[in-house]
């Protein structure tokens, strides 16, 4: 036994003896074989992890239309989600929009409404034109800005024969109603954010906007070219009156005939008292994080129906965010509860039919 398990010993000394002589006869081409050998392997087990890797990534994701609706359908149904807070969506442009009666409408303006806005997140230029025209007092307002989730711009047309309000400790200025029907004026916005042109809107209204969702943006950033198309050549006068008093110079306005050209970029007007430098600053602080999160969370979409499609599925609360654009009920409703009372809601009855003519 002793022999045997001898003789094997001494086979394997040899056969390693063997392999060390010609690891050292042949050094170089040993380490280059080895290298390859190891170079292959390598190469073969990246793959099949690959292979693996790849069989488990997901797929792109299906567009949300496919799965619960055609784009007309989606459409309309994000028109009827949007209808009861006065907006509805421009699918060629990508922008939301006010409608022609939404409920602002009954509310008319005042400088309170203004004064509201910040609180609520709404970071906004705010620039009320003042004039007489008619036997009546017009105002026609421009806004652009950061409206919670949105960047968008707006222009409004209003007027009253009633008395300025004087309610101490409240209020201290005029009441305008939304301007009736009749009254409404041809309007044009080209809305452009750092010299670029976002978005444009043209309608007769009394009420012109366009929002952009998921849009940051800092007032400063952002200017709109503006065209009014007044009554006659004596209402545009009047207006650009207001304009001049405002503090608008040549260069900043122009008028043809009954039309009127504004550029408006840094307002000339004093801003609303609530706009101070800590609460634009944690308003938009808050209003960048919610448009971080909507665009992280639609990041694999690509139109904005099947985002808001897939928002509404999976996260309801920011939907019901989206949807009520433009500024809060409550920042009118507040307000105006304040000042209905002083208010005399028939002071519009004895407007001349002619107003608009």
């Amino acid at each position: 036994m002793f022999l045997i398990i001898s003789n094997k010993l001494v086979a394997k000394i040899t056969s390693i003896s063997i392999l060390w002589n010609f690891y050292i006869q042949n050094k170089v081409l040993t380490i280059t074989v080895l290298v390859l050998l190891l170079i292959a392997a390598s190469l073969l087990l990246k793959s099949t992890k690959g292979s693996k890797k790849k069989g488990k990534d997901k797929t792109p994701a299906q567009p949300i239309t496919q799965l619960i609706g055609s784009t007309p359908e989606r459409l309309e149904e994000l028109n009827k989600d949007l209808n009861p807070f006065g907006f509805a969506y421009d699918i060629n442009q990508d922008i939301f929009y006010s409608v022609m009666d939404g409920w602002q409408r009954k509310f008319g303006y005042c400088r309170l409404y203004d004064e509201g806005c910040a609180p609520f997140s709404m970071i906004i230029d705010c620039e009320p034109i003042y004039f007489n025209y008619g036997g009546m007092k017009w105002l026609i307002e421009f806004w652009k800005g950061q409206y919670g989730m949105t960047t968008g711009g707006e222009v409004g047309i209003y007027y009253t024969n009633g008395p300025s309000l004087n309610i101490p400790g409240v209020f201290n200025g005029t009441f305008y109603h939304c301007v009736k029907d009749k009254d409404r004026i041809n309007m044009y916005i080209a809305f452009k954010k750092n010299g670029e042109i976002m978005f444009t809107r043209n309608e007769y209204h009394w009420w012109l906007t366009g929002f952009m969702l998921a849009e940051f943006s800092h007032p400063s950033e952002l200017t709109m070219d503006i065209i009014l198309e007044l009554y006659n050549r004596n209402m545009a006068e009047a207006f650009v009156g207001g304009l001049i008093e405002a503090g608008y110079n040549e260069s900043e306005y122009h008028i043809n005939g009954n039309k009127v050209y504004i550029q408006f970029d840094k307002p000339h007007t004093k801003q609303p008292i609530s706009r101070n430098a800590l609460t634009e600053y944690l308003m938009q602080r808050n209003n960048q994080s919610f448009c971080n999160a909507y665009n992280y969370l639609t990041a694999e979409y690509s139109n904005t129906l099947d985002k808001l499609a897939f928002v509404k599925r999976d996260s309801p609360y920011m939907y019901d965010q989206i949807v009520h654009m433009g500024k809060p009920q409550e920042v009118f409703e507040k307000s105006y509860n304040k000042i209905q009372g002083y208010i005399n809601t028939q002071d519009m009855d004895g407007v001349v039919d002619d107003v608009g003519q």
